[in-house]
């Protein structure tokens, strides 16, 4: 029997400052709000060098220096050996927020309206305290600007401090020092996302929508524009609505539907390729049929490779006590695959159920 420790240390400190710029209630924009959150972090984690050892390959070439090999009698458990490299880290982040006060276009309306500018304009590095060299990470930069209601622009981009040599490798000194700018754009992206449904053309006093605005600019996806994954152990995928009647008519005539339209560009310059590594177009739809069957899509066109993505079809029926739901991705060379599952709703007998599905082809 054997056995390791292993500890680390970590601490961050960060506050809120805020600023308002006053223009006055007789002007169009009345004030703007900058709302500044800057946080410092450290973080320190030892080598355990003392748990690994050593071992020779003697080579049978006498001007060949022999092999040494470092492993650690840990290797290949369940928790892998313990780090052997000694880090100290510096982190630093700045994240920024923008908001305006606008006179309303209503002259009955008395309240200004409040516009986001800039939404979470971050800016974050690290610096190695242990490094030798190539101690500042790369500057990553990440923000969103929301154009119009439900349309929000979201972008990221990095830049690198440190210059390339003749073989396009980074070197150990400041990019403005080897003749170039203060910071080299080694990578990109731009995305635009929109969504609308069938709820959007009805008059509804809470306004309200399946796509979070937030999560978007958090860099996330709640939607099923890229697909939905299936598990075979959670049946919870089956989208329920707590809110329907126990009486349905034989004809949904609102039939609800909605449509997520998503833009992507990538920028890729780490080695000076200085190409559009991808850009693609996607969309996902959903419609529901009847009130108890409802059918979407999900597919794109990718730019780059002038071919269709990844593209799913979902069919989902709710049988009372049941559940049924067929998934199907038809597009693909090696990622076709399908999946099918019937099962009880309960949770008590979720066990009670039968599934089957294709795997997607395997890469060797």
């Amino acid at each position: 029997f054997d056995s390791y420790r292993t500890y680390n240390f970590s601490t961050s400190l960060g506050t809120t400052i805020y600023g308002t710029f006053n223009f006055g209630k007789e002007k169009k924009i009345q004030a703007i709000r900058h709302v500044l959150r800057p946080s410092i972090s450290y973080g320190i984690n030892p080598a355990f060098d003392q748990l690994y050892d050593e071992y020779l390959i003697p080579s049978n070439d006498p001007n060949v220096i022999d092999e040494v090999v470092e492993y650690s009698r840990f290797e290949n458990t369940l928790y892998g050996p313990p780090g052997k490299t000694y880090s100290s880290n510096l982190g630093i982040s700045v994240s920024n927020t923008i908001e305006a006060k606008v006179r309303d276009k209503d002259t009955t309306v008395t309240d200004p309206r409040k516009l986001i500018l800039l939404n979470n304009l971050n800016f974050s590095t690290a610096y190695n305290l242990a490094g030798d060299s190539l101690q500042w990470s790369p500057l990553r930069v990440t923000g969103s600007i929301p154009l119009v209601k439900k349309l929000d622009v979201n972008f990221n981009g990095t830049l690198d401090p440190y210059a390339l040599d003749n073989s396009n490798n980074r070197i150990d000194e400041f990019n403005i020092n080897n003749g170039g700018s203060l910071f080299r754009l080694t990578n990109a992206n731009i995305s635009i996302n929109y969504s609308f449904s069938s709820e959007d053309f009805e008059s509804r006093e809470d306004d309200t929508s399946p796509i979070d605005d937030d999560t978007f600019r958090n860099g996330g996806r709640p939607d099923d524009l890229f697909g939905d994954s299936r598990d075979i152990n959670d049946n919870s995928k089956f989208k329920d609505n707590n809110n329907a009647t126990a009486e349905y008519d034989w004809y949904n005539f609102s039939i609800p539907w909605d449509l997520r339209i998503a833009y992507t560009m990538t920028y890729s310059n780490s080695q000076r390729q200085n190409e559009i590594s991808s850009q693609s177009l996607m969309f996902s739809s959903n419609l529901e049929l009847s009130p108890r069957w409802s059918v979407g899509i999900s597919s794109g066109y990718d730019f780059k490779n002038k071919g269709v993505t990844l593209t799913q079809l979902r069919f989902q029926r709710d049988l009372e006590s049941w559940k049924m739901n067929f998934s199907w991705t038809p597009i693909g060379s090696t990622n076709t695959a399908w999946y099918f599952f019937i099962g009880i709703k309960s949770s008590i007998l979720s066990d009670i159920k039968y599934d089957q599905r294709r795997e997607p082809d395997k890469r060797l």
